[in-house]
């Protein structure tokens, strides 16, 4: 683990990319000494995006859910699921909703999804038709255009359009954490 590990971090630093690792988190005394590998954290030299070049100026909520919320807080704000999921490897409990679902990770929210199934979507109060061009006329330019959608950034969030290159259909929305930061 130690040597995949190492080699990680060498190609991050001999690509250019930097990285941090860091440090161990104290073990519980249970695991007999057996110690925890460092989390490693691949940094970009990519910059935020311009506030001003988007109309929507903040992206911390989708559909009035933050990544800051706990399980308790979406439940209270959605209601009860339609269907709880969990993933083992993972560790997250996807909590299904119409037309959107809710990754949650140690009892809080680690993204937001919504579905290309729904009518309209909601950033921070602004309500946002499913069309590129309702889209596009409310966030502006993205920051960058991946293969599969447009992503915009602010502070520690990201938020994805999915977006079919060939159709021009919307094919989800997600906000999740930047961990590029």
């Amino acid at each position: 683990m130690w040597n995949v590990t190492l080699l990680m971090v060498g190609l991050l630093i001999y690509s250019g990319g930097g990285g941090v690792v860091s440090e161990p988190q104290p073990q519980p005394q249970h695991t007999a000494g057996i110690s925890q590998a460092p989390i490693i954290l691949a940094a970009s030299d990519v910059g935020q995006a311009h506030i001003s070049d988007n109309s929507v100026e903040s992206y911390g909520t989708l559909n009035g859910i933050s990544l800051t919320d706990s399980k308790k807080d979406v439940i209270r704000k959605l209601g009860t699921p339609a269907r709880t999921e969990q993933e083992d490897l993972s560790g997250i409990t996807k909590l299904h909703y119409k037309d959107m679902e809710v990754g949650v990770r140690n009892g809080y929210t680690e993204y937001v999804h919504v579905k290309p199934s729904a009518d309209s979507f909601q950033v921070e109060d602004q309500s946002i038709g499913m069309t590129t061009e309702r889209v596009r006329a409310s966030l502006g330019k993205p920051y960058f255009k991946a293969e599969d959608g447009d992503v915009y950034l602010e502070n520690q969030n990201a938020l994805k359009v999915y977006v079919d290159r060939d159709t021009g259909q919307i094919e989800g929305i997600d906000l999740f954490f930047d961990y590029s930061q």
